[in-house]
């Protein structure tokens, strides 16, 4: 898989089974996004890592495997609490972990919170990732 074919098939899953479902205003990689006052909302990243020769074999059967993780950076108004920033990441993590999903095998997400981040209190779910391309 291309690395847009990556990238395209994680943020089509984030958009569709998270962002969409939850209403969660979303900013993703590079595009146009204007932060909404007083209301939760995510910055969504994928940062990819390297790609490597997972396996040989006869010609047309070599496999190449990148890797990588998306990060679901939530962000709350300060003194709202982390309940659910908490909760959103645990719905998170009901639609990445373990899954294989378009190509994309998700490994198992975590959550860490990262405190204050200027007028938001911010909690971080990363999702590591790999994708195989076979040729």
């Amino acid at each position: 898989m291309t690395s847009e074919a990556i990238a395209n098939a994680i943020r089509s899953r984030f958009k569709s089974q998270v962002a969409d479902v939850l209403e969660l205003p979303t900013q993703y990689d590079n595009q146009k996004f204007d932060k909404p006052d007083n209301a939760n909302w995510c910055r969504f990243t994928i940062e990819f890592g390297e790609r490597f020769a997972a396996s040989f074999g006869s010609p047309g059967a070599n496999r190449r495997r990148t890797v990588g993780a998306a990060f679901a950076q939530l962000f709350a108004p300060i003194e709202n609490g982390d309940g659910e920033l908490f909760e959103i990441a645990d719905y998170i993590a009901s639609k990445f972990d373990a899954v294989n999903a378009d190509g994309v095998v998700f490994k198992i997400t975590s959550a860490k919170k990262i405190g204050r981040s200027g007028d938001s209190w911010q909690i971080n779910v990363v999702c590591p990732f790999y994708a195989d391309d076979i040729g």
